[in-house]
């Protein structure tokens, strides 16, 4: 069994993923979305009998407030949910320079001010040795040359890791009390749920307004304009492996990053990556999906996780080049139906380029992709 849950996270992500056998399953946590989402974080865990809320690892893919709020309450709860965590993933402020790592415990065990940055006292409070375990407490970065970091997890899942690479975490450092603020990590500041992000609207987009079906074509053909807002450059990504399965986990990490990893992965050369899923990486931008990324790949599953709320994600431009670049018979999950996914329901559409579309029953449901040995790629 291996099996996707996106779950209803708003316009942020919340993935919970289970692989294993039905008599020991295994559970990863992949950010948590905003703070909103989190009584259905905590209702699900609740659900759960007390000795089974245990998950391998927690994974915050980087400081944005539609990825992280979510996770500062579920840790702040974690001892009265009675739920573990083998690992806890996230690149702190002490990451960013090379050679960083978790500092050696002092008598109080905190880190102190450390930019005013509550996620990471939080996760010492949880456990100082589970905080970037697998690299002994260091930065989880991408190295310039060599193998890609892979991390074994009890049960047979294997994690490679695609990004980040030092360069975005030296971009972030400058900003990291920006960031922090914005996403709701500095005690007595309010995160900034106003659509205001790092850099984030600096280019101008054009509209996806349209009349009737859009235009695949049309829409794929729009130049590219690569993201560049640096908390969204430092996002955790990762290919992960279990029986024989493959899912593409992108946070919001930049195209090009990924597309630079995965050429580095055994199988990439000379033609498409084979994986059975994708998340698109940014919730469906225009900004993170670039049709040589999309071309790179050999998927059938694409994953969507947005609401629409403050950017109206996914762009029109991301889907069109899923569409036009994937080679065919793409099957669209989206973890909302909502005005900016609804025209993709097209029956027009579907039969002419060759895909299906998958929506939730409801806004609490969210979207649930079961890989087993019987799905095609």
């Amino acid at each position: 069994m291996f099996r996707i849950d996106l779950l209803p996270a708003e316009y942020g992500d919340a993935i919970w993923l289970e692989y294993g056998q039905r008599r020991r399953i295994n559970r990863l946590l992949i950010d948590c979305g905003t703070a909103a989402v989190y009584p259905r974080i905590r209702e699900r865990i609740l659900a759960l009998p007390e000795g089974q809320r245990y998950f391998e690892l927690l994974l915050v893919t980087h400081v944005d407030i539609d990825h992280i709020g979510g996770a500062l309450a579920l840790l702040r709860e974690s001892a009265s949910l009675g739920v573990s965590f083998g690992e806890i993933w996230f690149n702190g402020y002490m990451h960013l320079s090379p050679g960083g790592v978790v500092p050696a415990a002092v008598a109080d065990d905190t880190l102190g001010p450390l930019q005013g940055e509550e996620l990471s006292d939080l996760i010492v409070a949880n456990g100082r040795q589970r905080w970037n375990a697998v690299v002994h407490g260091g930065a989880l970065v991408v190295p310039d040359a060599g193998p890609l970091p892979q991390l074994a997890l009890p049960g047979g899942m294997r994690l490679t890791l695609l990004s980040p690479r030092q360069e975005q975490l030296d971009a972030l450092r400058p900003v990291w009390d920006a960031a922090c603020r914005k996403a709701g990590l500095v005690p007595g500041v309010a995160a900034a749920d106003d659509g205001r992000r790092l850099e984030e609207a600096d280019v101008e987009q054009e509209s996806d307004d349209l009349l009737g079906d859009p235009d695949p074509e049309q829409l794929a053909a729009r130049p590219y304009k690569a993201d560049r807002a640096r908390p969204n450059g430092s996002s955790i990504a990762l290919l992960a492996e279990y029986a024989g399965r493959r899912a593409l986990l992108t946070g919001d990490a930049f195209a090009e990053v990924l597309l630079a990893s995965l050429a580095r992965l055994p199988g990439s050369a000379g033609g498409r990556f084979a994986v059975d899923a994708c998340k698109l990486s940014h919730h469906g931008s225009r900004g993170n999906t670039s049709s040589e990324l999309v071309r790179a790949l050999n998927c059938r599953h694409w994953l969507i996780s947005s609401n629409g709320k403050q950017f109206g994600h996914p762009d029109g431009e991301a889907i069109a080049r899923v569409l036009r670049d994937s080679g065919g018979n793409a099957r669209l999950h989206f973890n909302y139906r909502s005005e900016f996914n609804e025209m993709w329901s097209s029956t027009a559409l579907q039969r002419r380029y060759r895909y299906s579309t998958s929506y939730p029953a409801g806004d609490a449901a969210g979207v649930q992709l079961e890989l087993s040995q019987r799905s095609s790629r």
